[in-house]
């Protein structure tokens, strides 16, 4: 049994447990699988000369994956498939839109249905968001599915499986730290000192004061942001993951996630003129200390 690291509420890693169990061959070249019971995924690890080695039956599955690169430049391409292995014998050959990789991860679900192509569809979009926002890796996307039939009941149970679709990712050796993993620093020209207030979007959730696949909605100097709640309590703006409302409102506007928003105050639930964050944050209970 192998642990490991989750994703954390502010969008980074942290040492929240995901538990996987991992089949590692006699054979040195054999493909490496793990099976992340939480999630009822199973991922598979191959080099790329070894992809015929995958069992057909197993592998001509729907699903997602992901092909690296061991040259330094740090690209990744993210694409999904109805047939998973046979995808992957394609891209053994040269290809000009898909970068020079060397290993592979195939992500399937291990139940008796399996993803739809809708599922996948909206899986790739997340993860390629996701790794988009890493800073310095290069996300090269494959097709670009159209299907649009998911609704957000539908989204919000592949978003709450995305944690062990990360931890997958990391057992690449990939490094997943993003700039929600370094705290925001204060402007030089700040004048006054500002308290934080204990509570975030997770807790919300966890009081029933916000739901699930809620909408929000923000403006700044004109314009609007949108995201969705997910089922984790990060806030969704265009596919990545955000706790801090600050930076899921900088993301919102300029593609960053950098900090200086007012993002409690900013994001309204439901529609612009809908209540805050930070007055449903008003509303936690206050925890006494012993």
């Amino acid at each position: 049994m192998l642990t490991v690291g989750g994703r954390r509420h502010d969008g980074g890693m942290s040492s929240a447990a995901v538990l996987a169990t991992v089949q590692i061959p006699s054979s040195a070249n054999a493909p490496i699988v793990a099976d992340f019971t939480e999630h009822a995924i199973r991922v598979a690890y191959v080099a790329r000369e070894e992809i015929l080695r995958l069992a057909e039956a197993e592998w001509s599955s729907p699903g997602i994956y992901v092909l690296l690169v061991d040259d330094g430049s740090r690209q990744i391409y993210v694409g999904q498939s109805t047939k998973l292995r046979d995808r992957l014998a394609v891209h053994r050959r040269s290809n000009a839109q898909v970068p020079a990789w060397t290993r592979a991860v195939l992500i399937k679900r291990d139940t008796s249905h399996g993803f739809s192509s809708a599922d996948i569809g909206y899986l790739e979009g997340r993860l390629a968001a996701e790794l988009d926002a890493i800073p310095g890796l290069t996300v090269v996307k494959g097709k670009v599915d159209e299907d649009t039939t998911l609704s957000a009941p539908a989204m919000m149970p592949l978003d709450a499986i995305m944690p062990s679709i990360f931890a997958a990712i990391r057992l690449t050796g990939l490094r997943m730290d993003r700039l929600d993993d370094v705290p925001a620093q204060s402007a030089p020209t700040t004048t006054f000192t500002r308290t934080a207030i204990p509570g975030t979007v997770a807790d919300l959730l966890a009081e029933g004061l916000l739901q699930a696949g809620s909408e929000l909605y923000c403006t700044r100097h004109g314009l609007e942001g949108r995201g969705t709640i997910a089922p984790d309590g990060n806030i969704l703006v265009n596919g990545a993951g955000y706790s801090n409302p600050s930076r899921a409102a900088a993301a919102a506007f300029d593609g960053t996630s950098s900090g200086g928003f007012g993002g409690w105050e900013m994001w309204r639930v439901g529609s612009l003129s809908g209540p805050s964050l930070s007055s449903l944050r008003a509303q936690l209970p206050t925890r006494s200390e012993d």
